[in-house]
């Protein structure tokens, strides 16, 4: 039985001390070694243009959609209300056409926070531009706060009810899209974990797993499920 191939969407890092200096694309390292201890293929994907999209998709049977920047607000029909530089909107569209493209293919689409926040405004929804008391100043590794999942999903078979999450996210989920199901909310009531199996087959965390994975049997089991099961 091969391996299964799980893409993860890239970012870009521009040395701004240094303009002699190249673009960079990453992803975290975490992501990469929680993949293949699960034991699947890891393969980042590059913000390229939205044509690459299909291709790309050919290539993987999941996507993982990473963490970073904030949605353009233009994508969910609103102007923009924060004082924030904090965008990409090559990343937007390219993907926006990778979520398309993969709704198509019928491959799976786990979220994580900025990825869970786009996959609901791929779907029609729509985001809190800016929410209090959600970016914490420890240590990544870390977990800050509870959440509360409900019962018989994914995440609630993984973490229990109420666990402990970490939190580096300034935005959030507003609007629910049309079929998106709520699984997860803080103390505050912010949207912490959805899931859709109807239009597409998806999982999104606002928290980030990735950071976690060294520490905690948590995450190495969800990763487990995400390559294995999911």
């Amino acid at each position: 039985m091969s391996k299964p191939i799980i893409g993860i969407s890239a970012n870009e890092f521009l040395n701004t001390t240094d303009d002699t200096e190249p673009v960079l694309s990453y992803a975290a390292t975490t992501f990469v070694k929680a993949i293949e201890s699960a034991g699947g293929i890891p393969l980042i994907l590059p913000i390229v243009s939205a044509n690459m999209a299909q291709s790309y998709i050919n290539m993987i049977d999941k996507l993982i959609l990473t963490g970073g920047q904030n949605v353009l607000p233009s994508y969910y029909g609103q102007e923009q209300t924060i004082d924030s530089d904090n965008y990409h909107s090559q990343r937007d569209d390219f993907e926006l056409a990778l979520i398309q493209e993969a709704i198509k293919q019928q491959k799976p689409i786990f979220g994580v926070c900025r990825g869970m926040q786009l996959f609901n405004v791929a779907m029609g929804g729509t985001l809190h531009q800016s929410i209090p008391n959600h970016w914490q100043t420890t240590i990544s590794h870390t977990p800050v706060h509870s959440i509360y999942l409900q019962e018989e999903n994914p995440l609630a078979t993984v973490y229990g009810r109420q666990p402990m999450v970490n939190s580096f996210h300034r935005q959030a989920l507003d609007q629910l899209a049309s079929g998106l199901q709520v699984i997860g909310q803080a103390e505050d009531g912010t949207i912490e974990a959805t899931m859709m199996t109807d239009r597409a087959h998806f999982l999104g965390v606002q928290w980030h797993p990735e950071l976690l994975y060294s520490t905690r049997t948590e995450e190495k089991a969800l990763f487990d499920y995400l390559v294995n099961e999911f």
